[in-house]
This record gives C-alpha cells, sequence and structure tokens, in this order.
C-alpha cells in the first residue's frame, strides 16, 4: 500500500511539474499577447518620409506585396523590406530566436531596448525584429539594402507607435 502512495504521489508531482513548464514556455512565447484588430495594411505603417527621415535619403517608391509585406526602394537601386506577423508574432520571434540559439549554442540576438514590448537586432545586424502585443515586424538589413541598424530603430519605433 505504501509503494502505491509513493508511485501515486510521483506521478502527481511529474503531472505538477509538466503543467508548470507549459505555462512558463508559453509566457516566454507571449502566447497571452493582445491580437491585433487594426488593419493590415503593412505600407501605412510607414509613410514614405518617416522612412526617407530614418534613412537620411528620399524614398522613391513603395510597394506592398499583399497584406503581411512592404518594399522600400530609395537611392540608387537600394531597397529594404519591412514584413509583418500580424498573429502569432511573440510565437515567431521565440522560435527564431530560439532556432539561432541552439545552432550556436548561445544568445545570438541583441537586445534592443525602449522599441515595442522587445526587439532585437538580428546576428550580423542583418535584421532588426520588433515585437508589439501579438504582431512581430522584421526589417531586412542583409545585403545591400544600406540601412544602418539606428535607421531600423527609427523606423520600427515609428512602426510600433501605430501598433
Amino acid at each position: 500500500m505504501f509503494l502505491m502512495l509513493v508511485v501515486a504521489g510521483g506521478c502527481a508531482y511529474f503531472a505538477y511539474r509538466v503543467r508548470q513548464k507549459t505555462h512558463e514556455f508559453a509566457q516566454s512565447m507571449h502566447t497571452d499577447a493582445k491580437p491585433y484588430t487594426g488593419r493590415r495594411q503593412p505600407c501605412a505603417m510607414l509613410s514614405t518620409s518617416e522612412a526617407s527621415d530614418a534613412l537620411g535619403q528620399t524614398v522613391a517608391s513603395v510597394e506592398q506585396r499583399g497584406t503581411s509585406a512592404c518594399e522600400y526602394s530609395y537611392g540608387n537601386g537600394q531597397h529594404f523590406d519591412v514584413e509583418y506577423t500580424w498573429q502569432g508574432g511573440g510565437i515567431t520571434m521565440g522560435i527564431a530566436r530560439g532556432a539561432m540559439k541552439h545552432i550556436s549554442g548561445m544568445e545570438t540576438f541583441t537586445s534592443v531596448e525602449g522599441i515595442g514590448d522587445e526587439a532585437y537586432l538580428a546576428p550580423g545586424n542583418s535584421a532588426l525584429m520588433m515585437r508589439k502585443g501579438d504582431v512581430m515586424v522584421n526589417i531586412d538589413l542583409r545585403g545591400e539594402s544600406g540601412v544602418t541598424p539606428d535607421a531600423a530603430k527609427k523606423m520600427a519605433s515609428k512602426i510600433a507607435g501605430r501598433l
């Protein structure tokens, strides 16, 4: 009888720990973030004049691709994308950071304070990821975009103010 009580107690403790870890994981992925209910128009989140001010150059054109991306063109054929994950942004950001940490064995994202609910510069300053509520915004800084991390921070701050 005593052995059965010990086994039952062990099972109850195991179930408690699994539930606790599941809750901690859900909180770290921001699954409780407020869903975005506004209009899903990516190019309306950052005007050409705001992008121009951040870049220090005139943005010549903006092209919306679906409801999740906006491409800004400026200079001599330079361009950059701003992509939106309108739902599940916390989970998406958590998976991206977790995957990079798992691959490299260390934290590779640099935290950026004061923008949205959380923001990070990706390894090698290749992107700026910002989350506000349940929306994640990714500003692509790779290749010949010419966008500096400081310019991306200014743009992300403007976008965060509209979400």
